[in-house]
């Protein structure tokens, strides 16, 4: 099995969505669903109880076979895909950096949805700004991986922003939204309440150093926000306690705040294989 960084130095997000889909797929049936759609997918040999509309003639005329279009079912599920270009998604360990983690989860996230027949769309949340960079269309995978290329973080996000509600259709919709989550005045907590509708599922997958997780670091260091450019230099050794106090005290707080219905906390380490990490996210997906 490829190891996250030898994913990620492929540089090409459409050939490591498909690796890791093929991890998550060994033994397994894609799960796409055929049926009468909008859309081509395949034929198949007349069954009786068929209805007699679907016998493509003009394929008889040519073969004499009775043969029957089949299509990919119109999902009844809408996937939207949020990713955080805050400054400190440029947080790197060992080699690769969170954002680059996270394109590479989004890009086998959204083939396994093209793959499902599920439809897409794709927004970004950078200094201040809510932008839908894809829409929903038959091309929506292809224009995600093309936007997933180019994204760079930088800057913050500034606490009094008003958000634009995603628009809301008849349909199921099921919001991946990946970030640190690492804020200074609940921003987060109030952009995700923003984001709360009765038919939407809200799936929060917060990426983490290790080194964020388990703080081990000695002797002097020099400390960089990532945000604001701010730097200063401290003891590993005598950061160490007061930093896992603080981070363990904010990490509960963001638990006790998104114990909400239709709200579900995934925290990984960046370290973590991209395929484990997919399938979590496909398993919470299947109960929720």
């Amino acid at each position: 099995m490829p190891s996250n960084l030898e994913i990620i130095k492929l540089n090409d997000l459409r050939l490591s969505a498909r690796l890791i889909s093929q991890q998550l797929r060994q033994g397994i049936h894609s799960g796409i669903r055929v049926g009468v759609g909008s859309e081509f997918e395949q034929y198949r040999h007349y069954r009786p109880g068929d209805d007699l509309k679907r016998i493509d003639w003009k394929y008889f005329a040519r073969s004499g076979k009775y043969m029957v279009k089949e299509s990919t079912t119109e999902s009844t599920l809408h996937i939207s895909l949020i990713l955080d270009l805050s400054g400190s998604m440029n947080y790197v360990e060992n080699g690769f950096s969170r954002l680059d983690y996270a394109k590479n989860l989004l890009a086998s996230l959204a083939y396994l949805a093209y793959l499902q027949g599920d439809s897409l769309s794709y927004f970004t949340l950078k200094e201040g700004q809510f932008t839908q960079k894809v829409a929903p269309t038959p091309k929506s995978f292809q224009r995600i991986l093309y936007h997933l290329e180019l994204e760079r973080a930088i800057g913050t996000w500034p606490g009094d922003v008003p958000i634009p509600l995603l628009p809301t259709g008849r349909n199921r919709e099921l919001i991946v939204w990946v970030s640190d989550f690492l804020q200074k005045n609940g921003e987060w907590e109030y952009l995700v309440d923003q984001f709360r509708h009765p038919r939407k599922e809200l799936m929060l997958i917060q990426l983490l150093g290790e080194q964020e997780l388990d703080f081990n670091l000695q002797g002097n260091l020099l400390f960089r926000d990532l945000e604001t450019g701010m730097e200063m230099v401290r003891d590993g050794q005598v950061l160490k306690s007061e930093f896992k106090k603080n981070f363990q005290s904010y990490l509960d707080q963001l638990d006790a705040k998104f114990q909400q219905p239709q709200v579900h906390l995934l925290r990984e380490s960046i370290q973590t294989p991209l395929a484990t990490l997919a399938r979590k996210i496909l398993n919470l997906k299947r109960m929720s």
